[in-house]
């Protein structure tokens, strides 16, 4: 078994490690560093003696590789090389290129909310090895409590449901959260949540959501514009003048919300408005744009995000470079050419993996779960 390539994923803390035998039919294989590795093959257990390596994901004819976010996939990479053996010449990219640090994450922190009956409990933000968690206000809590009181097995109906991704302090995204949460639960939708608990014997409880107007976005407070945001029914394509509205909102979440519902209408005419996100101001507002024009996959964004090359932000180059590795074309080489000169390591690794694609002739494949996905159904 050799290694064939290796292409970056979504998340700069793994790495799709492409190799030249497959997995029997439906075979599948999953390993923790903590794990008792005695059975396991000996190409898990020379991986595991790399520094730096924390989870392998064995698929089909590939691995998925999971590091510690404080060791850099340098050190890491020709090591993998060494441990299974290459086809081809290891890319001096990985083995050459200097990291350097700054304060903000690719990945983002990972956000998940404890929910009972509809109700939150807290939140807990997850950025690489850091948890914390964020208590809500004690008028949620009690409301919380007061639902658990109905069911007959709180800690069964008790769960965690993940959020999208945010980026930047995880302090300040923390009390960010908290501060939507509060809002998107008014004391109104928190009685009605709660009678509808009381009353009922199952979790499958809900609230009907209610059209948003153009009109309602002029509210003074923001608290009340997200709210009714985070209460509508899914968007569609006549929602686009409300959320170009949204857009413009003076806060930040408001803004952000908006753009991930752009991302949710599998539209064309999505485009244009996801083009105005990407030159917000706000860094998460512009990354979830890129992610949303990654999701949807249009090659029409390229000349968009061939510019988004040159965005102020890291993280944001970073998904354009990934962008244009999964559907880019040859009109974006000299754009990523320039981008092999990045400050940051992981910027130039999506950059050289953008380029070698492109210059190939190799189709783009999409996404990294698009292409488990399709490998899985194929298999």
């Amino acid at each position: 078994m050799k290694i064939v390539s290796m292409e970056p994923t979504p998340s700069p803390y793994s790495m799709k490690v492409n190799l030249n035998k497959h997995l029997e039919d439906g075979q599948s294989f999953e390993y923790k560093l903590t794990d008792d590795l005695v059975e396991a093959p000996q190409y898990v257990r020379d991986l595991f003696d790399i520094e730096g390596i924390k989870g392998l994901f064995r698929v089909v004819d590939f691995i998925t590789i999971e590091r510690d976010p404080r060791v850099e996939w340098e050190s890491i990479l020709p090591r993998v090389t060494e441990a299974i053996g290459s086809v081809a010449q290891a890319d001096d990219l990985f083995s050459q290129a200097i990291s350097t640090h700054s304060e903000d994450s690719y990945a983002g922190i990972k956000v998940t909310i404890q929910m009972i009956r509809n109700i939150p409990t807290q939140v807990k933000l997850e950025e690489g090895q850091i948890e914390k968690r964020f208590a809500l206000p004690e008028r949620l809590m009690q409301a919380a409590m007061e639902a658990a009181s109905a069911s007959s097995d709180y800690l069964g109906e008790r769960k965690w449901v993940e959020q999208s991704p945010r980026y930047g302090d995880i302090d300040e995204i923390g009390d960010k959260i908290v501060q939507e949460l509060s809002a998107t639960y008014s004391e109104e939708r928190l009685k009605q949540l709660l009678d509808l608990a009381l009353d009922s014997e199952t979790e499958s409880i809900e609230i009907p959501r209610k059209k948003v107007t153009l009109d309602m976005l002029k509210l003074p407070n923001w608290r009340d514009r997200f709210a009714l945001l985070a209460q509508m029914p899914e968007p569609t394509k006549d929602d686009y003048a409300l959320l170009d509205k949204a857009l413009e909102d003076e806060n930040s979440s408001v803004r952000r919300l908006a753009t991930a519902y752009l991302g949710m209408i599998e539209e064309k005419e999505s485009l244009p408005y996801l083009y105005k996100a990407l030159q917000d101001r706000s860094v998460n507002v512009r990354r979830t744009a890129g992610d949303c024009l990654s999701d949807l996959g249009y090659k029409e964004a390229i000349p968009e995000m061939i510019k988004t090359l040159k965005d102020k932000s890291r993280i944001v180059r970073w998904r354009a470079a990934m962008f244009l590795y999964e559907v880019g074309d040859k009109t974006a080489i000299p754009a990523l050419e320039e981008a092999l000169k990045d400050s940051e390591f992981e910027v130039r690794m999506q950059a050289k993996m953008a380029l070698s694609r492109i210059e190939s002739g190799q189709k783009g494949k999409g996404s990294i779960w698009q292409q488990m996905e399709d490998a899985l159904k194929k298999d």
